[in-house]
């Protein structure tokens, strides 16, 4: 069917990978060298419920049993009416923290709720101070593709930051081009 579209004129739909999201170990050094930034060892995975009554309970089972078998994930709800999920690793260990989120993601997709996921966030903060981060790298799974997300104060963000971040990733992980999609989380 991909192939009649593309006979017809029509342009191929990017298929849903995970993949980047495995790159973005790739990001933790220059991050580091360039901004003195590191994983903070958490991340989360945002979706919407839609549909039938019960699904949203039925993929926050899923979601909070992924991952690691002996810590389980932390389901809350915001007040857009998103659910988000939060994992982490207590020592930072972005490798880990990937592999949970990833497995967060493929097992939702898997019972059917792919349409339902909105992105993937890992942190990152100085490293002297990792509780507070610095810059959010947003994940969006339609797409393909990240963005920088770094809050300033409680309501603002360093767009000059986010733009720097940009140009220092853009060939080690595949960087959103239109600043326009990039939305704070």
């Amino acid at each position: 069917m991909a192939r009649l579209g593309s006979l017809l004129g029509r342009s191929r739909s990017v298929r849903p990978s995970l993949l980047p999201l495995l790159e973005l170990r790739s990001a933790a050094s220059p991050l580091r060298a360039g901004y003195g930034l590191a994983p903070t060892g958490t991340g989360t995975v945002c979706f919407v419920a839609e549909g039938r009554p019960g699904d949203g309970t039925e993929a926050e089972i899923i979601a909070g049993l992924a991952g690691d078998s002996v810590r389980r994930n932390v389901i809350n709800h915001d007040a857009l009416g998103r659910t988000i999920v939060r994992c982490w690793r207590e020592n930072g260990d972005l490798g880990w923290l990937l592999g949970d989120l990833v497995d967060v993601n493929d097992r939702l997709a898997q019972a059917g709720f792919a349409s339902w996921l909105l992105h993937t966030t890992v942190d990152f903060a100085e490293v002297r101070d990792r509780r507070h981060p610095k810059l959010t790298m947003v994940y969006r799974r339609e797409r393909g593709t990240f963005y920088p997300y770094a809050p300033r104060g409680s309501r603002g963000r360093d767009r000059a930051m986010e733009l720097k971040v940009r140009s220092s990733l853009t060939r080690i992980v595949p960087m959103e081009a239109d600043i326009g999609r990039w939305r704070p989380v």
